[in-house]
């Protein structure tokens, strides 16, 4: 058992509640894991801060951020970008040789430029508090080394992308209340 009076000094307080999420801003982000979801097309990449003072900022945390990367007909076009900032990023990396044989896990560990924002939504029914307003933080771009060191991205990308259901939309419609029952016995019967 340590002795206290010994490490006391050393010791950084610590209390519930001290973690915050980094602001919004452009930061060089590490990938952390990598999981793929063939079914559903697209894989899923948890990240966190790779420079600077908020290096590390999600190691301890329960529920680090993630960003899918969709391969939909649709979303081909972004796939192709982000997966180019990769190979940028990382020399030597082949994003497309691990993506076209499903290695996740060689993406974790690669860097890449981003533009980082809140988005603010409302929890769903599923959750400890549902309905009350939340947000995470969200990769809003991926940008080049290039772009990157220049600061090159548009100052709007840094504003909240709110998701939230709005108050009229999110308020339950009153129940529909059955018609009182007939008595049939309340009026004089004819027979």
């Amino acid at each position: 058992m340590p002795k206290l009076n010994t490490l006391w000094k050393d010791i950084d307080e610590a209390s519930v509640g001290g973690f915050s999420d980094i602001e919004p801003g452009a930061y060089v982000l590490t990938i952390t894991a990598c999981e793929g979801h063939p079914k559903d097309e697209y894989f899923e990449i948890t990240w966190d801060v790779a420079e600077g003072p908020r290096k590390g900022a999600y190691a301890d945390s329960q529920y680090p951020p993630t960003t899918r990367i969709y391969w939909r007909e649709k979303a081909l076009g972004f796939l192709k970008h982000r997966l180019h900032v990769l190979a940028d990023w990382n020399q030597g990396f082949q994003p497309t040789v691990a993506f076209d044989n499903d290695q996740w896990g060689q993406f974790v560990g690669k860097r890449f430029g981003a533009v980082v924002r809140k988005r603010l939504y409302t929890a769903g029914p599923n959750s400890k508090n549902p309905g009350a307003d939340r947000y995470a933080m969200e990769v809003a771009a991926w940008l080049s080394p290039e772009d990157f060191r220049a600061g090159k991205f548009n100052p709007d990308l840094l504003k909240d992308n709110d998701q939230r259901t709005k108050a009229e939309q999110a308020a339950p419609t009153p129940p529909v209340q059955a018609p009182e029952p007939l008595d049939l016995y309340a009026e004089d019967v004819p027979f």
